[in-house]
């Protein structure tokens, strides 16, 4: 079932949550509302499910109208974040409860129940684990089991509100491999909040970034990643260093009038950690800055180093592998050279200026 989200505002007293939210799912895609605390991608999911009325705006289902439309009626399977099971029932009954509460005109028989739940629990990989009670389970076969609860009822749409935040690293790390498996298998149109930019870019087949109820960009992982269309989402999106500074561009003869000045107007340029070179001798043809070494964190496949740039003591961090960083052999208080791969320059009203490539200089 395909999602069309359009024109949505939603407001709590002065709050504005939603403003002006437009965007188009998929049949069978898997989209991550990313964001912030506060952002407004809870409220979007809520909506979206028939949980809270827009302001403005319109939800449609598969094209048809929806916005008016109780939750019951949308065919939509939520979970939330903290797995909300029935702490009497055994895994089994829990799985099977949505079936059961069914009107009799569309319950299924107690056999096909009963098929239905036990083929899930396979599904969900704790099909031996059918007898036991929630407080049996670790927190992430409880997340499964609530899964597995609001996939019972054959949802059109599946709606996960932040499923694994309560969850350690490594847990989470193990659920959204095995989620992305299950809807490559199932292929149910599925929407993920989540505020984990890890978490939406490895799972989702798109992203959609909200900032202070506004949508700020939506693409597929590496597109928002690779070309990030405002200075938030470039912020949001890992680490970052940032280059304060002047762009100077020459002007046509007519932009220019009777002056010959060059433009000016103050830039933000974006680093990623991993885009910043780093040498102990100063390179050819390259704009280098000086910096001494401050900090090295060595654990793990990527070295990062803090760093303070001379003159300004402004600090950066680079990022290199581990063959580098053995050639290199930094200790910290040396002298170092640095100069990035790319630069993406932002104006101060938030628009794009322009990608420059190595040698640029900061």
């Amino acid at each position: 079932m395909s999602i069309q989200v359009e024109h949505i505002g939603k407001q709590y007293g002065s709050f504005k949550a939603l403003d002006d939210v437009s965007l188009t799912i998929a049949n069978g895609e898997l989209v991550a509302l990313l964001g912030p605390s506060g952002s407004g991608k809870t409220t979007l999911l809520r909506i979206i499910a028939g949980l809270e009325s827009p302001d403005a705006g319109s939800i449609l289902l598969h094209g048809e109208e929806s916005t008016e439309h109780s939750a019951s009626k949308r065919g939509i399977g939520f979970v939330f974040q903290h797995y909300a099971l029935f702490r009497h029932m055994t895994i089994f009954e829990n799985v099977a409860f949505g079936l059961r509460v069914q009107s009799r005109k569309i319950r299924p028989p107690r056999r096909e129940i009963r098929e239905r739940v036990t083929e899930l629990l396979r599904l969900v990989q704790l099909d031996s684990f059918a007898r036991m009670y929630p407080d049996q389970l670790s927190g992430g076969q409880r997340q499964r089991v609530a899964l597995a609860r609001a996939l019972a009822v054959k949802p059109k749409v599946l709606l996960l509100d932040e499923p694994f935040s309560a969850l350690d690293a490594k847990v989470r790390k193990e659920l959204r491999d095995w989620l992305r498996r299950i809807h490559d298998e199932l292929h149910v149109t599925t929407v993920l909040v989540t505020h984990d930019q890890e978490e939406a870019l490895e799972v989702a087949d798109r992203v959609a970034i909200l900032n202070r109820g506004k949508l700020e960009q939506i693409g597929t992982p590496q597109s928002i990643y690779d070309h990030p269309a405002s200075p938030f989402v470039y912020n949001f999106l890992g680490n970052v260093n940032l280059f304060h500074g002047r762009l100077l561009a020459d002007l046509s003869p007519q932009e220019r009038g009777d002056s010959a000045e060059e433009s000016i107007q103050s830039a933000i340029g974006f680093v990623r950690p991993h885009e910043l070179e780093l040498s102990r001798t100063l390179p050819a043809k390259v704009k280098a800055v000086s910096a001494s070494v401050v900090r090295i964190h060595a654990a793990g496949p990527q070295v990062r180093v803090e760093l303070s740039i001379a003159g300004n003591g402004r600090p950066a961090t680079a990022e290199l592998d581990r063959r580098r960083y053995e050639e290199l052999a930094l200790v910290p208080g040396e002298k170092v050279f640095i100069w990035p791969q790319s630069i993406r320059l932002f104006d101060d009203d938030g628009a794009r200026a322009l990608l420059l490539d190595q040698g640029a200089g900061i």
